[in-house]
């Protein structure tokens, strides 16, 4: 498990590289998660712009709207 200063890290580096750009190609490589993604997830979420990424503790949060 990373450490909180490991995480705020990344997601700052992922803040500068992707706020403001759109997912282009959803792929979800595991299903067998402990929180299953909904049916149809990826289709959904294609083509939403990332409007911010915060964090809560460990947790990444990604924003997003449709432009």
């Amino acid at each position: 498990m990373p450490e909180l200063p490991e995480v705020e890290t990344v997601r700052r580096g992922l803040e500068q590289a992707m706020v403001g750009r759109s997912l282009e190609n959803v792929i979800l490589r595991r299903e067998n998660l402990r929180f299953p993604f909904p049916e149809g997830f990826c289709s959904r979420v294609e083509g939403l712009q990332i409007d911010s990424i915060r964090r809560r503790a460990k947790y990444l949060l990604i924003d997003l709207s449709d432009g």
